[in-house]
């Protein structure tokens, strides 16, 4: 081979590989989702814009592949928790209306045995005490399912006038009753 033919052949520009091809396969096997999908689509337009100087479109198929593939993951594993969650706060609520509708019928029966000057042990009417108050009207059963149970008589102070059948069970039981 002559010497001077060597250089007169013109020798191919050198491929360099795309940092951000780099970094989505990174990202992308660290999961670090949304940066291996979004270096992954940059690698991929900028290897596709230049013309053949840049490589690693491998790399930022992988990479982009394992940012969605860790994306979906989250979303997979997203879901449970939220159900979870879902189902504390709905018992933490039912627990909370529970009580809250056990003080206003105390506070009713409590008003009414105040108004009509009646004795602890007196015939409790529902009805009576109902009608008493103006706009106000009153469940009579738990959020979590059942009747309270109400006491056919007015209690002494500190002893609630209904009961819930969860009381023991999911903790829809006053804590601090003792001057209701």
């Amino acid at each position: 081979m002559n010497p001077y033919e060597a250089s007169l052949t013109p020798s191919l520009p050198r491929q360099k590989t795309s940092g951000f091809a780099i970094a989505s396969l990174v990202t992308g096997v660290t999961c670090i989702a949304p940066a291996a999908i979004v270096c992954g689509h940059i690698a991929l337009s900028k290897i596709k814009a230049s013309a053949g100087s840049l490589s690693g479109r491998g790399l930022a198929i992988a990479g982009t592949i394992l940012g969605y593939v860790g994306l979906a993951s989250y979303f997979f594993m997203l879901i449970p928790i939220l159900f979870i969650g879902a189902r504390a706060w709905k018992k933490g609520s039912d627990r909370a209306v529970c009580i809250l509708a056990q003080r206003n019928i105390q506070q009713a029966v409590r008003s009414y045995q105040s108004t009509h000057a009646l004795a602890p042990g007196a015939p409790l009417d529902m009805k009576a005490v109902m009608s008493s108050l103006p706009m106000q009207t009153f469940t009579m059963t738990c959020p979590a399912g059942g009747a309270f149970e109400l006491s056919a008589t007015i209690p002494p102070t500190g002893v609630l006038v209904v009961t819930c059948p969860h009381a023991d069970d999911l903790g829809h039981m006053p804590m601090e009753h003792g001057t209701w």
